[in-house]
């Protein structure tokens, strides 16, 4: 059983463990000890155990229990099969809270021998089995909004937990609510209306009362699985949602909640109702599957098609039917994957009322009002230019989202591209639409790897997000990467698909930061996405496109899979519709329409940034800064002023030092650029410089210019330490760099890459090629 989003939640109460001593009652027949009877912990070490298996151990079911208390100050608790309790939980104050579904003692089988170097000698015997509830507003995860009172929780309709007795805290009431519940009630007293399915996103009414009573009175033969709620048969008969459909569909709609039945007549029709939509589920997966094998057999199945036609037609009842084999799901980047995520509906982003306030607090000044608009930090709602790589990530992010399995997806692009912005519209869609009941639930989280100390960090971040902690309301979970690590390892590696809560959606941003020498963390967020049941969507920025190729091992670039999606720099055309777009915005509500920049100013300043690297950042930044300059004169920004702009830009001390920099000097700098592209490392040793240095210098003794010596090593020792003494780069230092030679010591450039970039480029235009910038 894969563990859901909450198993990995409690902690043993270290007083009430210590003070207590327990007495059981209502014992039931033994049975074979089995996984689910473990705790998560449990599981893992009995899976590296070599001399240990679940055949040496029993378990002995009952239905209640007396904790008796060491110390006189605490009572004494007698907890029962079908009463509601608090529990501790590892991430929050809060306890959860959860009804009891079983108890069960695992001990050792007659005649096992016990040591203690086995297993059982660190098993808790005693665990409880509950069945959780969660409370109304404590997880951040994307989903319908509905009001609630104090105190009110969901029932969920498939979350079984198991836990020691020592982290049941008290016990509490659960009660069906009413209109006129009060808004406070007591810290162990909860309220309940509706049964929730963290996967769908849906709500379903239920009678908390009557659904005790029926459970508590009759039992199956499977007693805990008798708590979940089935919603197959409720689900089937609501239209999935972010498909197309046709008109009559869409005038008919469907209802955000679905409803549960207690009647034996109602059972009934749920279960034809199941059936159907089992079957319709197999027809669906025999059409993607038809559909990817067209190519291969073509005319063989269309005559196939027919006769099952024919067969279907046949009035013969005496002939027995032949089972159906039930078609296997494709992998999530499968071609027959892919192509079933086209049946759904790719919308155009929101345009939202963005908060203006800002803006129409400003005085009716079109100057003041332009430079806003053209700050980087001002993000749009929809960002121009855009349109394809917004379908495509859409379409692929809403086929996972709605398939409910994982999948990684690779967005690259040079800096200032919209990578980032396009992915936070896109998340910002999608929240609407699961609050709209458009899509399944989901939780986000962003991981920066320039923000973050380092790669392991982004454990913490994950976890946070795959137990529903808001970070924002709560602040950050106090658990350390290798404690995240494990935790993460549990919950994605334990059982099959039992994964009950909602999808995940990681957006990995500055990918060659989290990339280390063992590539551990890139390789568990790439693979965790490809196991099953996993929900986990991992969306990977990086600055270059073939960054797997240059730096990932095969090991780790096979869990990346086949969506590779590329953002190509801005032209100068593209850039000119950005900033006219930017000033459009600025002109509303505003009683003075006057221009504040000419279309030849804006034109120029994009065919510059254009051509060098095409980032959108760099041109907002300069007309910006030309409308500032031109605020006190009152005028239009021209051509010259854009121009003067440029010049002071790129006139700063580290840009007129490389300017003045001789032929190897600024060879050595354009080859420490090559080897952060080729490799996507910033750091590098000295030996792979020095030899980038050469093979570059060979390139270039064509030209007129180029010297025709080739420099020895002593003379390329000394142009490293000429950049070194200019703060260009930096040369790795300390004891135990002093012991290494120098060709083994590592080299990383200390300067703005961009910068050094333009600079090479404007003074000798060979640099377009060699640096593969297009001219």
């Amino acid at each position: 059983m894969r563990l859901t989003r909450s198993q990995q939640t409690t902690e043993v109460d270290a007083k009430i463990a210590a003070h207590s001593t327990y007495i059981r009652g209502g014992d039931l027949p033994q049975r074979t000890t089995l996984y689910d009877d473990l705790l998560p912990s449990e599981r893992v070490e009995l899976a590296n155990e070599a001399h240990d298996t679940l055949s040496n151990y029993v378990t002995t079911p009952f239905t209640e229990i007396t904790r008796k208390s060491k110390n006189k100050s605490m009572s004494q608790s007698l907890f029962r099969v079908g009463e509601t309790v608090e529990i501790k939980s590892a991430h929050s104050p809060k306890p959860m809270v959860a009804v009891i579904v079983s108890f069960h003692e695992i001990s050792h089988k007659d005649g096992a021998e016990e040591d203690e170097n086995l297993l059982g000698s660190r098993i808790s015997p005693l665990k409880a089995i509950v069945h959780r509830f969660e409370l109304a507003g404590s997880t951040a995860v994307h989903r319908i909004v509905r009001p609630y009172v104090k105190n009110e929780v969901y029932y969920l309709v498939k979350d079984v937990l198991s836990t020691d007795i020592s982290s049941i805290l008290r016990h509490c009431k659960v009660s069906q609510k009413v209109d006129e519940s009060p808004n406070h009630v007591a810290s162990s007293e909860y309220v309940i209306d509706s049964a929730y399915d963290p996967t769908t996103g849906l709500y379903f009414p239920i009678r908390w009362d009557e659904f005790l009573r029926d459970k508590t009175t009759t039992h199956q033969a499977d007693r805990i699985a008798q708590w979940n709620i089935s919603t197959h048969g409720l689900l089937s008969s609501i239209s999935h949602r972010g498909a197309q459909h046709d008109s009559s569909s869409e005038n008919s709609g469907h209802d955000d909640e679905a409803t549960m039945s207690e009647d034996d007549d109602d059972d009934d029709d749920i279960d034809e109702v199941v059936s159907e939509g089992e079957q319709m589920e197999e027809e669906e997966l025999d059409e993607i599957h038809a559909d990817s094998n067209d190519s291969e057999a073509g005319g063989i199945k269309g005559s196939n098609k027919k006769n099952q036609r024919k067969r279907r037609n046949d009035t013969d009842t005496t002939r027995t039917p032949k089972r159906q084999k039930r078609a296997t799901r494709p992998t999530p980047h499968s071609k027959a994957a892919l192509k079933a995520r086209r049946k759904f509906k790719i919308r155009p982003p929101t345009v939202t009322k963005q908060d203006n306030s800002t803006l129409y607090a400003m005085e009716d000044d079109p100057f003041l009002r332009a430079m806003y608009t053209l700050h980087v930090g001002e993000r749009p709602d929809t960002l121009p230019c855009r349109d394809d790589e917004y379908v495509t990530i859409f379409e692929n992010v809403l086929g996972l989202l709605q398939e409910t399995s994982g999948g990684c997806i690779y967005i690259s692009g040079v800096p200032g591209t919209g990578k980032t912005a396009t992915v936070h519209t896109i998340i910002r869609e999608l929240k609407i639409m699961a609050s709209n009941n458009e899509c399944n639930p989901f939780t986000f989280v962003e991981i920066n790897g320039l923000r973050v100390p380092e790669p392991s960090a982004a454990y913490p971040l994950l976890w946070e997000a795959i137990v529903g902690h808001d970070a924002s309301v709560h602040g950050h979970l106090r658990v350390g990467p290798k404690e995240a690590l494990r935790n993460l390892i549990v919950h994605f590696g334990l059982g099959s698909s039992e994964n009950s809560g909602p999808a995940c959606i990681v957006l990995m941003d500055e990918l060659d930061q989290l990339v280390t020498t063992k590539q551990d963390v890139v390789y568990n967020f790439f693979n965790w996405p490809n196991l099953p049941g996993s929900k986990l969507i991992v969306l990977a920025v990086a600055n270059t496109h073939d960054l797997p190729e240059r730096t990932l091992n095969a090991k780790v670039r096979s869990r990346l899979g086949m969506i590779r999606i590329n953002f190509a720099p801005y032209t100068k055309i593209q850039l000119v519709e950005i900033v006219n777009t930017r000033l459009n915005r600025a002109r509303e509500g505003a009683s003075s329409t006057r221009a504040v920049i000419k279309p030849d100013a804006i034109l120029y300043a994009a065919t510059r940034v254009g051509g060098v690297s095409g980032d959108a950042r760099r041109v907002l930044d300069i007309c910006r800064r030309t409308i500032e300059r031109v605020h006190s004169k009152g005028r239009e920004a021209t051509i010259p002023d854009i121009m003067q702009v440029i010049s002071l830009t790129q006139n700063t001390p580290t840009a007129g030092y490389i300017a003045q920099c001789s032929y190897h000097e600024k060879t050595m700098l354009a080859a420490a650029l090559m080897e952060i592209r080729w490799t996507g490392v910033e750091e590098f040793t000295w030996e792979k410089l020095r030899s980038r240095h050469l093979g570059l210098f060979q390139q270039l003794n064509t030209h007129d210019d180029a010297p025709r010596r080739t420099p020895s090593e002593e003379q390329l020792s000394s142009v490293l330490d000429t950049l070194v003494s200019a703060g260009l780069l930096s040369v790795e230092s300390g004891a135990m760099a002093n012991r290494k030679a120098l060709s083994d010591r590592k080299v990383v450039m200390t300067v703005e890459k961009q910068e050094v970039k333009r600079v090479l480029v404007e003074t000798n235009q060979r640099w377009h090629a060699i640096l593969g910038i297009d001219a």
